[in-house]
């Protein structure tokens, strides 16, 4: 920013402000701490305390000025380091009044000095990037957060820090004074920017400065663990519908927020909290998998390479269709794709094109297995203790729009629900596992030939009745000591699922793609969450799933906005379009199933009535009172339908949405099995169920499929793989039939009008 010379007298007058005051708050000192034994000792100045709130007004009376002086002067003399550290540090297990009032005249200052960047920057909604993307104003503003979270985890401050919420919090609530709740509100604010600064992006050959602030998130989160915060979160959170502990529920919700982001759930829920067994077999597993991707790579570079028996230099000549001949020198021709060859010779593009949006996330926060055994701690005991009481509390600030409550944290209440359910899942997909391995253990040990002796059951205590008894108590005892849908009953409730819907709607409204992907991932995991409610042994909990489901298909605009995500797909990222696919592959299941077990089910659509206002009486007194007459009322009105799948499942029968599915085809070396499963499924579900083959009949389509079975032998090997090409054989073998019955067709596969319908 370019300052004229009056702003920069002004600048240079509060740097020199800064100066003199850091000096007279303190310095080091050569002092004897032993004999013989001269080591540099931070000493306080006389007026030390009066130096503290000196810099905080000076700090608070430029908070709405349009540039900063003296947050980037403290930056620059090194204040936090060379001064608010060593005062914390002295006065660490003092337990004097003074020592209280020191702590927390430096934790006033250290909360401004790292508020969030977003929060100071007001970054536009569309914004979908944390880091970089912030440096406006300062392009060191981002290293300066880093240096100053690198110096803040140091042994005894954190510690120190927590130690000022003792005494308030050991107050009721209806006798904390006003200090009291702004002491707590301060540390919970430290705690939140701490946790807010990314970390920074590097390779291993970095210098170590960049190495450790590469990995500051990792010790953050041991720290906060060996200092008792995340207790301490989790206490807050537990008790977040009571009064008391209601009004930080935002805050510990943008800390679990950051503590979760870009962190994958299944990783978590395998590491092992034992330890070294499992950590080995991980590092095994992932170095296999390293190889297994090196080896791939490179039988996909060789794979037209010469070799001994014809490395010789040729001549390869090739007749196109309209007689030209080309002529090619390089030995791989014989053995290359003909589109490579005639492609080689083309000059490149110099248009311009629209770039996609990028995905999110980046590095690994956590790579250590103690790390991750600490997130999997606070995760079951979070489900355990505060999942229901910590959203419901925040649900309720929504729908009462609690001024606390912005649009920032519509993304990360869905985001942490999300991974809270996703881990969930996990946890019950492998008590089921156990509990099946064990039943068929007990079947094993219990069999009647497995023993000398001849086991004859009393008739008398086996009646049909307790036979019938037993297995189900030992499930239901069994079932109380798992992870069962009673610790998420806050998000199997219609609200939430209905507050996830409105909020989807209007992020994509906004075209906030971003949030749309955090919102569909959200509502992905709610359906699969329900879908096993349904299929619980508990009536209870498969008559809530049943409920939910039908309300949620009863609304037609509901059902039309999956359709939508899928075609209004342009240049969003690879990552919405992930979350979109994966959406569309559970709803229809779970659509498909509610649909046959109802035999008749209905939806509700909306329908505009417009009706003519009455006609003026001064018609032609100007030209407001013609423009009145023509407006008209829009009448919102209901009606009910019969819901028919088939009718449903048409709007996918469309080439826009294979054209979508085959823009994320493109990607296969690096997609997930289970997404490409998802897309075979649909795939199938268009061509064989329903006999739409001629949508696959276009030039695009045609050319993915035909790169996808020349090179088969170099993609990963899995069964998701194996359907894929064994669905692209069918189709191409069926596009030959259909070119044998309809020669025009050599022509219809060049235009691709998403209008053209089955002859």
């Amino acid at each position: 920013m370019d300052y004229d010379d009056d702003d920069n007298g002004v600048i240079q007058q509060n740097r020199n402000y800064i100066l003199a005051t850091c000096t007279a708050l303190g310095g080091y000192e050569e002092k004897e701490t032993a004999p013989g034994v001269i080591k540099q000792v931070y000493t306080l100045g006389d007026q030390a305390l009066g130096c503290l709130r000196d810099l905080k007004r000076a700090i608070r009376a430029e908070s709405n000025a349009p540039y900063k002086t003296f947050l980037p002067a403290l930056a620059d003399f090194n204040t936090l380091e060379n001064d608010f550290i060593p005062i914390i540090k002295m006065h660490a297990r003092d337990p004097s009044e003074i020592a209280e009032r020191l702590i927390l005249a430096c934790l006033e200052l250290i909360v401004p000095m790292t508020w969030p960047l977003q929060q100071r920057q007001q970054a536009p909604k569309n914004d979908d990037s944390d880091d970089e993307d912030d440096e406006e104003y300062d392009p060191n503003l981002l290293l300066r957060y880093r240096r100053y979270k690198l110096a803040l985890l140091q042994p005894g401050i954190l510690e120190a820090v927590t130690r000022l919420l003792v005494d308030p919090l050991a107050i009721p609530y209806r006798e904390r004074s006003m200090r009291d709740q702004i002491v707590i509100r301060l540390v919970l604010y430290f705690i939140r920017n701490l946790a807010a600064i990314p970390d920074l992006n590097v390779s291993q050959s970095a210098p170590e400065e960049s190495l450790m602030m590469a990995s500051m998130q990792e010790k953050m989160l041991l720290r906060f663990c060996d200092a008792g915060i995340i207790e301490l979160l989790l206490v807050i959170a537990s008790n977040s519908n009571e009064p008391d502990s209601a009004e930080w529920n935002v805050i510990v919700l943008e800390v679990l927020y950051y503590l979760l982001q870009g962190v994958p759930v299944k990783e978590i829920f395998e590491s092992d909290l034992k330890g070294k067994d499992k950590s080995a077999s991980m590092i095994s597993d992932k170095v296999s998998a390293l190889l297994r991707a090196e080896t791939e790579r490179k039988r996909a570079q060789i794979r037209n390479a010469p070799t001994r028996h014809q490395r010789f230099g040729g001549t390869y000549a090739i007749k196109s269709w309209d007689g030209e001949t080309r002529v090619s020198h390089k030995q791989d021709a014989a053995f290359a794709p003909l589109s490579d060859i005639m492609d080689s010779t083309k000059k490149p593009d110099r248009r311009g094109v629209k770039r996609k949006e990028r995905d999110e996330g980046g590095r690994k926060a956590y790579t250590t297995t103690a790390a991750m055994c600490r997130i999997k701690e606070m995760a079951q005991s979070f489900l355990k203790n505060a999942f229901n009481p910590f959203y419901l509390s925040l649900i309720k600030d929504i729908e009462r729009e609690d001024k606390k409550i912005m649009d920032k944290d519509f993304r990360r209440l869905f985001y942490t629900m999300r991974w809270f359910l996703e881990y969930l899942g996990y946890e019950q997909a492998h008590a089921s596992r156990e509990r099946e391995k064990k039943a068929l253990e007990k079947e094993k040990s219990q069999g009647i030939f497995n023993s000398d002796e001849l086991y004859l059951p009393n008739r008398e205590q086996n009646t049909p009745s307790t036979e019938e008894q037993q297995p189900q108590q030992e499930m239901e005892n069994e079932e109380q000591l798992l992870f069962d849908h009673d610790r998420v009953a806050t998000a199997m409730d219609l609200r939430a699922f209905l507050l996830c819907l409105r909020r989807l709607q209007t992020v994509m409204d906004e075209k906030n793609w971003a949030e749309v992907q955090v919102m569909a991932d959200c509502f992905r995991q709610l359906l699969l969450t329900a879908s096993t409610m349904a299929a619980s042994p508990h009536e209870e909990f498969r008559e809530v799933a049943e409920y939910i489901l039908s309300n949620i298909y009863h609304e037609h605009s509901t059902l039309d906005l999956f359709v939508n995500m899928i075609r209004k797909y342009k240049n969003q990222s690879y990552g919405y379009l992930k979350s979109a696919v994966e959406l569309t592959d559970i709803m229809l299941k779970l659509l498909e199933q509610y649909s046959s077990k109802n035999q008749f089910m209905f939806v509700r659509r909306k329908i505009k009535q417009k009706k003519k206002q009455d006609a003026p009486t001064n018609q032609g007194e100007d030209g407001d009172d013609s423009e009145e007459d023509e407006e008209r009322e829009t009448q919102v009105a209901y009606r009910e339908h019969v819901f028919k799948f088939d009718a449903f499942e048409k709007k996918y029968l469309h080439y826009d949405v294979v054209r979508v599915y085959c823009i994320l085809l493109e990607q296969l070396d690096t997609l997930e099995p289970h997404l490409v499963l998802c897309i075979t499924n649909l795939f199938h579900r268009i061509m064989v169920k329903r006999k739409c083959e001629q949508i696959f009949y276009k030039l695009p389509v045609l050319n993915l499929f035909n790169q996808i079975l020349g090179r088969q032998n170099t993609l990963p090997r899995s069964t998701a793989i194996t359907e894929l090409v064994r669905f692209i054989r069918y189709c191409t073998r069926q596009f030959f039939k259909r070119l044998e019955s309809h020669p025009p067709l050599f022509l219809e596969i060049l235009f691709t009008n998403p209008n053209s319908k089955r002859s």
